[in-house]
């Protein structure tokens, strides 16, 4: 439902189209007893008054109606004042963010001590037309004898998109060394400018700070405001797992996230902090998940290349894990708790992504899930 702001005025009797606001300006000239005998639509004289009278009002109203009105309200508040809305509920906007993490680099030939040095490009192959890269952020040594080293990067931009799976960043231009992002490889997420329509909800549920009594949006509005954490992805269960007086919180964390850390914090901070509402005793957990193995058999066009084939082939691959939460690169409908995840839908958003695919078949049917998010452990894309 939209707010007709345009409605509300004329409801409390201002006039906003031109031939009201025209009526208006006669109906005051004839009460302030002006009169001006040569007032024909046709007058040029009665135009020119007219047009100095009404125009100006017109633009002022227009503007209130467009610009000014829906700053009023939460529902409507556009990217220029909602963070004034934040700011009055103590709910700052979260910021872009550098993704801080460690990469490891191998040798084969472990003689002598080789040096990696700060600033070191380790990047992605081509994913949705986009190479991502992280920067070493200290000068490192292989020592002699030694085959491996972990070295902190950062991100080359602030973004959410390279809170990658692992193995996404693996190449570099070190000659006879290779790299990779491991397992829980992130230290701190990257993150994108908080979209107003993740951060519109955060400020409602900051509403109920306002309460002593704390329930589902306090919590939410606490856990939500961790980088990497989304309001709508937080689901409580309210039924007392642990006995009278308790309930937990379980959230899905964006991409891949370093949750044990963020759990650690937030649980602390609920602890210490004394939020209640639920019970005397709320615990945050990481949403759990159901692992599944999926092969794609792709048709192709035959007026396709090998090679184009292939590069093909790689963006199913890349499309496919980003319905599964592996990256942020596509625009794919995702796995959700308590939800059926479609592959027919899946295909069918395929098709749209890659000229040329002619069928696609899954080895898997609709996933159904509940207090669970479905995710790949493993994935393989043939072609037919």
């Amino acid at each position: 439902m939209t707010t007709d702001f345009e409605q509300v005025l004329v409801d409390n009797g201002v006039p906003t189209t031109e031939q009201a606001i025209t009526a208006e300006f006669r109906t005051v000239l004839s009460e302030s007893g002006s009169t001006i005998a040569n007032n024909s639509d046709y007058s040029p004289f009665w135009r020119l008054i007219s047009a100095i009278a009404t125009k100006p009002v017109q633009s002022l109203v227009q503007l209130l109606i467009r610009n000014v009105m829906p700053q009023f309200f939460l529902k409507t508040v556009g990217e220029s004042f909602i963070e004034l809305w934040g700011d009055s509920y103590n709910c700052p906007r979260k910021q872009a963010q550098f993704l801080k993490g460690r990469v490891v680099f191998t040798r084969s030939n472990t003689a002598g001590a080789f040096n990696v040095p700060a600033g070191t490009v380790i990047y992605t192959d081509l994913i949705n037309n986009t190479i991502y890269r992280v920067m070493t952020d200290v000068d490192a040594v292989f020592e002699d004898g030694e085959a491996g080293l972990i070295v902190s990067v950062t991100s080359e931009t602030a973004a959410t998109a390279y809170n990658l799976e692992p193995g996404y960043f693996s190449n570099c231009d070190l000659d006879g060394i290779s790299v990779n992002n491991p397992d829980n490889w992130i230290d701190k997420v990257g993150a994108d400018l908080e979209d107003i329509e993740d951060y519109r909800p955060r400020i409602r549920n900051a509403f109920n700070t306002l309460s002593h009594y704390h329930t589902d949006g306090v919590y939410k509005y606490l856990i939500s405001s961790w980088v990497g954490v989304s309001e709508q992805n937080i689901w409580f269960q309210h039924d007392a797992p642990r006995g009278p007086g308790t309930a937990n919180a379980y959230i899905l964390f964006e991409l891949n996230a370093p949750a044990q850390s963020y759990l650690e914090t937030i649980n602390r901070q609920i602890s210490t902090e004394g939020y209640h509402g639920h019970g005397d005793d709320l615990i945050a957990y990481a949403m759990p998940e159901t692992e599944h193995d999926l092969t794609a058999t792709v048709y192709f066009s035959d007026t396709l290349l090998d090679e184009e084939k292939e590069a093909k082939k790689t963006v199913i691959y890349n499309a496919i894990y980003a319905a599964f939460r592996g990256n942020a690169a596509y625009q794919m409908t995702k796995t959700e708790p308590f939800s059926r995840f479609s592959f027919t839908n899946l295909g069918g958003e395929l098709f749209d992504l890659v000229e040329g695919l002619e069928d696609v078949e899954f080895s898997l049917t609709s996933i159904v899930s509940e207090l669970a998010i479905p995710r790949l452990s493993s994935l393989s894309v043939v072609e037919g």
